[in-house]
């Protein structure tokens, strides 16, 4: 790598800089952009002398001064290239009309955190160079952590201690026996492994052999010599015990937790690698249900025995066999570990299986230690150990004669197996000696045949708990998990205390096993018989599906008697589950009735099955289809799910939250919805009606259990069966409540995750996940049906523009703006290749229909094909002569469809790469083509607005479809080719009709730019993603038409109340100003007249007026009652971006983006008064209480105070880094808040001008003139109302320290998130009582703490309080106006 080449990077960035610069120089007066576009070009010619002072100082560069510096120049070349696209694509140029710079103006909004964030890291980027060395640093050490850390980091995970579950399992095994498994000490496999070369050591062997005691007996030798139990060993040891009952120990996520566990308790320096990864993608990437859990855990343990401080690291794992889930990833781990690792040690037991056997595979032979091989070492242990047993049992102790026949007994028939002695010595329990003998000469040896006896020995019994015991078998049998012996007497029904249900399960002893008030098998092989054809006939004489029908019901009446509202008594509707984990229930009341809120849905499905043969796909979507219209029997269960559904359902919803299994009961509705789907009935509508229920309030419930009751009712449209039924449970405390729909919209789903926006969707083959890619460089993939995310992919170092799913599903493909396309895994996570070869962005990838290759568009207007298996560049289509925007196999693979900004589409032979046809028609660049299901038809979107329909053959446009009103960014055919999907900049999503060209569907809720549109495989969904950070899916399905609630036509800008509290005022870029009820909520008027969007409204002090200043130049007075327009004020050059009437209401001050502040006569309209001083546009203005003076807030930076009668300036404010964004006087005039886009809101004394107090930590003050307000109370002292909650400010009269508290302030309590911390608690005691909105505003709250939250599209735009606190108005980006009106007496704290 040469200098000459990192000298022409720098000349490059510097020449884009010049570009940017002329584009900002060229506009039609650019100083109406928002503040950050104009700090952001002030700055360039800093940026531009840096790089030529970088480029003088490093004239001769040698080879590690290129390495150093290239990556980091290249970075800065893309963010400065990215910036370059944005000033482009919304900076009006000097012939551009009002209306062009309307429209880019509004197109501008949201891209000022966007072109900020490049600056910031374009200025790291610079700094970064100026202290470059030719010595790169390595990866630095891991931090010493401190043990309170760890400890606490473990308890946040909850993981369990593996030396816990060992004690346990000892324990259900009857207990450790040195003596019969001290023999392994002295083995040569094991002294081989233990002080040889050997690193693996599997002891294998049948069931019941004793492979667990052995494994026991070898970590109690090896824990006294690691740091286990001397932290100064310079050995580890970490072991795990599979328990394939138990669902927390049966699976290879919970063997990497096991043992990272063990590995952090002896080495707290190795917190650092699983801290690492928990911090940044939360405790959720390493859950089981998390697909992506596994490759999780496993970077963090491979990085943790890299990098352990032991000499020798001892890993044990018992019972692989019985880890059902995982099983391949494990073993390859611990290969791959064996053959990388010298320090490690593994020891493993488990049955013999051809999978173990294989993945164990290795060179040494004494890597295998058989039992069976081992008999006679074994058979010695056996003796040992029934001599040990046999001593133990009571009735022999006075009967040495007895014991020694039974001891010689047991040894004949034992057959070297320690669970069938453990067995049969339970079964001799009470009686007699002679009994005793008579009794093990009728066992017959072996554990079916034993088991077989101990099944017909309950089966034959006469005493009166025999139908208990058969009871208990039965539903052990039957259920998904281990349960509690509370959950095991609901669902038998058995009335017996807990006393007398122990003693039951002690009866069926040869089976059962109660464990810390949990019932497990007694081993695995007991479970394999009472699943076997062999036990059925006898633990379920009636069949199955009795039993399983009995589970439902006696799930279904014991939620019933359980189930309340608030039912942990947790009082605050806005407590959040993770709150909960700090201060559980003393005593649980859903204790019992936990298995059926999870697993009812399941048995339910199962109730027409008479075995358990067949998937499990078959038992969910056939079972209800039979039996749900059949018997009279059936028909009482489908009563019965109605009934519980009609009283219990939110409380079932709330217990779901609380367990933190409300997935369970998406899918479980989606399950009963699939399999009755076919049928209308009242029951099928209920069904369905619950299911869009918990689909749009999965999130919210999930994340707050009494929200239930709140949100999720209150944001449900009104015509909802759930909302009518459970009616009398929303909050009467709510007085006014949110205006929604009628009926349910269209958006099934909404999908929150990414920090930036979605530019990609794509559906999976099969249709079960979604797979998005963002700005924010992660693509993450969902599961379609509970909207929960499954997997976040990390690699990308810039934003992802495209994902794809490869046509078997397995893999996903993503191309980025780093140039690079990625290959993943699409069950692991794991990033399995990288293309590289393009020299710009990746725009677009596809995969072909085979799977074999991969096509990709770029930037630098190549499309590249790659082989999908090795990677390699195997062609490069040249032809465009502009970016490559989208590209697209044909269904059989032999042509490519590629869009790009030169405004053609190009079809081009797959194989050869020869160009076959170009498709030109569009105005503007092509942003997406798609070709028909059968290759007949291609759709291509444009910037031209359109979407056109092309002939693949012939080249032809057959159709034009016109309708958005903003570029086409995304189009997408229907499986059957019958509908084309079409996303839009104009914020909609659009279904046609194929063959018609006709609209015949509008999707709307969007709040930003919609980038990426797919179908479904089976085409009843849409997914969308935009801007606005969210995927969304839409019922594609034809219907009725959703009717659009009265509101605002585009984004509200203003809104304000009457000085009476009584009406609400909006002002939109929709250009008209509407008027709510703020009881009822509902709009009663709507004033027209503006030519363009309005910025400001304000009602005059009597409320009489209504003064609007708007994009079109002027200030409009309306007559607030009637609605007409009184008087058009001219006179400003620019738009109006504030006004405010003088406190007598004679005068009106306005704020304009020409830089001036007018004073006019309120009554006959006139101009009195033209200040002039800012050098930048006005964004706000107040007068004082006693109208004398008037503060003026501009993106110069400062406020600046006026003489009202004379206009003179009478002080300057400086002190904010960037634009002043709002002023307010204090209610005595004595001071004045300003709020600035540098995120700080300043307290200034109004005589002196001096900064009193710097308010640091608001996360956004929004451009809107009423966004600060004094609040003056004789209880609660002065308070500053912001967008971001309120602020106290009693105590600057009291002292200069800048100490303050709030009420939502996100900084301190509400995390972006909308979830709160734990200091909001504190402070909600000294906060006054008042509604209000957290700085986020996803939350409505009382006292600071978040009380009602608030949907994505229910989120403000512009918000403004009620001066009594009593309620809430929202202007939202859809332009919905949503008004909150609540009580002052709350029943909560």
């Amino acid at each position: 790598m040469s200098g000459a080449e990192v000298i022409g990077i720098i000349s490059g960035v510097i020449a884009i800089i010049d570009a940017i610069a002329k584009i900002y120089n060229a506009a039609n007066d650019a100083s109406g952009l928002p503040q950050a576009f104009r700090d952001v070009t002030a700055r360039l010619p800093l940026i531009r002398q840096i790089l030529q002072t970088i480029s003088k100082d490093d004239a001769n560069p040698d080879e590690e001064w290129c390495k150093a510096k290239m990556p980091v120049l290249q970075c800065c070349k893309y963010r400065i290239t990215k910036l370059e696209e944005i000033f482009k694509d919304v900076i009006p140029q000097g012939d551009a009309s009002r209306k062009e710079r309307y429209v880019l103006a509004t197109r501008a909004l949201g891209k000022g955190d966007m072109v900020e964030s490049l600056m910031k890291s374009i200025l790291e980027d610079l700094q970064l160079l100026s202290h470059c060395t030719t010595e790169l640093p390595t990866s630095p050490p891991p931090p010493n952590d401190s043990e309170a850390e760890r400890d606490l980091l473990l308890r946040e995970l909850k993981w369990t201690d593996p030396t816990i579950d060992k004690a346990r399992i000892e324990r259900t095994k009857g207990g450790l026996y040195e003596a019969s498994s001290n023999w392994i000490l002295t083995h040569p496999s094991y002294l081989e492994w233990k002080a040889g070369e050997s690193k693996l050591l599997w002891i294998k062997g049948g069931a019941g052999k004793g492979k667990t005691m052995l494994m026991v007996t070898i970590i109690k030798q090896l824990r006294p010599q690691t740091r286990l139990d001397h932290p100064v060993a310079n050995s580890s040891l970490s072991f795990f015990f599979c328990q394939n009952s138990d669902g927390n120990l049966n699976n290879a996520v919970a063997v990497l937790k096991g043992l990272i566990y063990l590995l952090l308790v002896q080495d707290v320096s190795l917190v650092s690698y699983l801290k690492s990864d928990y911090n940044r993608m939360d405790k959720k990437a390493y859950d089981s249900a998390n697909a992506n859990a596994f490759d999780a855990l496993s970077n963090v343990f491979r990085h943790m025995i890299q990098h352990s401080q032991s000499e020798t690291v001892y890993l044990a794992v018992d019972a692989l066999d019985e880890c059902e889930d995982g099983l391949p990833d494990l073993l390859s781990l611990v290969r791959e570990t064996v053959l990388q690792e010298n320090r490690l040690k593994w020891i493993v037991t488990s049955r013999y299986q051809v999978d173990i056997d294989e993945n164990l595979a290795l060179e040494s032979p004494g890597a295998k230690l058989s039992l069976e091989v081992n008999s006679e070492a074994v058979s010695q242990a056996i003796k040992t150990y029934i001599i040990y047993k046999v001593a133990e049992v009571s009735l022999l102790r006075s009967s040495p004669v007895q014991r020694t026949v039974i001891q010689q007994k047991l040894l004949e028939k034992a057959e070297s197996t320690f669970l069938w002695v453990d067995l049969v010595l339970r079964s001799i329990r009470g009686l007699l000696a002679e009994d005793a003998v008579r009794r093990i000469d009728e066992i017959p040896p072996g554990l079916p045949p034993l088991y077989d006896r101990m099944m017909g020995g309950i089966s034959k019994s006469t005493n009166n708990y025999r139908d208990s015991c058969l009871a208990m078998l039965s539903v052990a049998t039957l259920a998904y998990r281990p349960l509690h012996i509370l959950e095991l007497r609901t669902l038998t029904g058995l009335k017996y205390e807990t006393a007398d249900l122990e003693k039951i399960i002690d009866m069926c002893g040869s089976f059962l096993t109660l464990v810390d008030n949990y019932v497990y098998p007694i081993h695995q092989s007991a479970k394999d018989y009472l699943v076997s054809d062999t036990a059925v006939d006898k633990i379920f004489p009636s069949g199955k599906h009795t039993v399983q029908r009995s589970i439902v019901d006696r799930s279904i009446t014991a939620m019933e008697n359980t189930l309340r509202r608030d039912i942990y008594q947790l009082e605050h509707p806005g407590v959040l589950t993770r709150e909960l984990e700090a201060r559980p229930p003393t005593l649980d009341p859903l204790l019992g009735v936990g298995y059926s809120c999870a697993y009812w849905v399941d048995h339910v499905c199962e109730t027409n099955k008479a075995d358990l043969q067949g998937s499990r796909s078959y038992r969910l979507a056939n079972a209800l289809k039979r039996h749900i219209v059949g018997s009279k029997k059936n028909i009482r269960i489908r009563n019965s799910i109605e009934s519980f559904f009609h009283d219990h359902f939110l409380h079932w919803l709330e217990a779901l939250s609380l367990f933190g299994a409300i997935s369970n009961g998406v899918l479980s509705l989606a399950r009963l919805k699939t399999i009755i789907e076919a049928r209308t009935d009242a029951f099928t509508n209920l069904i369905e009606d619950a299911y869009r229920f918990v689909l749009l309030n999965r999130r919210l419930i999930e994340q707050a259990p009494l929200q239930t009751y709140i949100s999720a009712l209150l944001f449900t449209p009104v015509g909802s069966i759930i909302r009518r039924m459970f009616a009398k449970e929303e909050p009467g405390w709510v007085l006014t409540k949110p205006v929604v729909e009628q009926v349910w919209s269209r958006c099934l789903q909404t999908f929150e995750s990414h920090s930036g926006g979605v530019i990609s969707v794509a559906f999976s083959p099969d249709g079960s996940r979604i797979a998005s890619g963002s700005d924010d460089e992660t693509i993450r993939i969902w599961d379609a049906r509970s909207g929960k995310e499954v997997q976040k992919l990390e690699g990308h170092s810039y934003g992802v523009a495209s994902v794809a799913f490869s046509p078997d599903g397995s893999r996903i493909a993503s191309g980025s703006d780093d140039e690079t396309i990625r290959i993943w895994d699409a069950r692991s996570g794991k990033e399995v290749q990288k293309l590289e070869g393009h020299s710009y962005g990746v725009a677009s990838v596809a995969f072909s229909p085979d799977g074999s290759r991969i096509a990709s568009g770029s930037d630098d207007k190549t499309i590249r094909i790659w082989d999908a298996r090795s990677g390699k560049e195997v062609q490069k289509l040249e032809g465009h002569s502009n970016r490559v925007t989208s590209v697209a196999f044909s269904p059989d693979g032999s042509r490519i469809a590629s869009g790009s900004d030169d405004e053609t589409i190009r079809i081009w032979d797959a194989r050869s790469g020869k160009e076959v046809q170009k498709l030109e028609g569009h105005s503007y660049g092509v942003a997406s083509v798609a070709f028909s299901p059968d290759g007949s038809r291609i759709a291509s979107g444009s910037d031209d607005k359109t979407i056109r329909i092309w002939d693949a053959r012939s080249g032809k446009e057959v159709q034009k479809l016109e309708g958005h009103s903003n570029r086409v960014t995304s189009v997408a055919f229907s499986p059957d080719g019958s509908r084309i999907a079409s996303g839009s900049y104009d914020e909609t999503i659009r279904i046609w009709d194929a063959r018609s060209g006709k609209e015949v569907q509008k999707l709307e809720g969007h709040s930003g730019w919609v980038r990426s549109v797919a179908f479904s495989p089976d085409g009843s969904r849409i997914a969308s993603g935009s801007d606005d950070r969210t995927i969304r899916i839409w019922d594609a399905r034809s219907g009725k038409e959703v009717q659009k609630l009265e509101g605002h036509s585009n984004r509200v800008t203003s809104v304000a109340f009457s000085p009476d509290g009584s009406r609400i005022a909006s002002g939109s870029y929709d250009e008209t100003i509407r008027i709510w009820d703020a009881r009822s909520g509902k709009e009663v008027q709507k004033l027209e007249g503006h030519s363009y969007g309005v910025i400001s409204v304000a009602f005059s002090p009597d409320g009489s007026r209504i003064a609007s200043g708007s994009y079109d130049g002027t200030i409009r007075i309306w007559d607030a009652r009637s609605g007409k327009e009184v008087q058009k004020l001219e006179g400003h050059s620019r738009e109006v971006a504030s006004v405010a009437f003088s406190p007598d209401g004679s005068r009106i001050a306005s704020g304009s983006y020409d830089g001036t502040i007018r004073i006019w006569d309120a009554r006959s309209g006139k101009e009195v008064q033209k200040l002039e001083g800012h050098s930048r546009e006005v964004a706000s203005v107040a007068f004082s209480p006693d109208g004398s003076r008037i503060a003026s807030g501009s993106d110069d930076e400062t406020i600046r105070i006026w003489d009202a009668r004379s206009g003179k300036e009478v002080q300057k404010l400086e002190g904010h880094s960037y634009g002043v964004a709002s002023v307010a006087f204090s209610p005595d005039g004595s001071r004045i808040a300003s709020g600035s886009y540098d995120r700080t809101i300043r307290i200034w004394d109004a005589r002196s001008g001096k900064e009193v107090q710097k308010l640091e930590g608001v996360l956004s003050v929004n451009r809107s003139p009423d966004c600060l307000r004094f609040e003056a109370s004789g209880d609660s002292g002065l308070w500053l109302q912001t967008n971001a909650g309120s602020i106290e400010l009693e105590e600057i009269a009291l002292s200069s320290s800048n100490s303050y508290s709030t009420i939502g302030d996100t900084s301190h309590m509400i995390k972006s998130n909308g979830q709160m911390t734990s200091n909001a608690r504190a402070l909600s005691s000294r906060t006054r009582p008042r509604w209000d909105l957290s700085g986020d505003g996803s939350w409505v709250t009382w006292r600071g703490q978040g009380s009602i939250w608030l949907p994505p599209d229910f989120r403000p735009s512009r918000s403004d309080i009620s001066k009594d606190g009593s309620a809430v108005a929202i202007g939202c980006p859809t332009g919905r106006v949503v008004i909150l009106r609540m009580s002052m007496d709350v029943p909560f704290p």
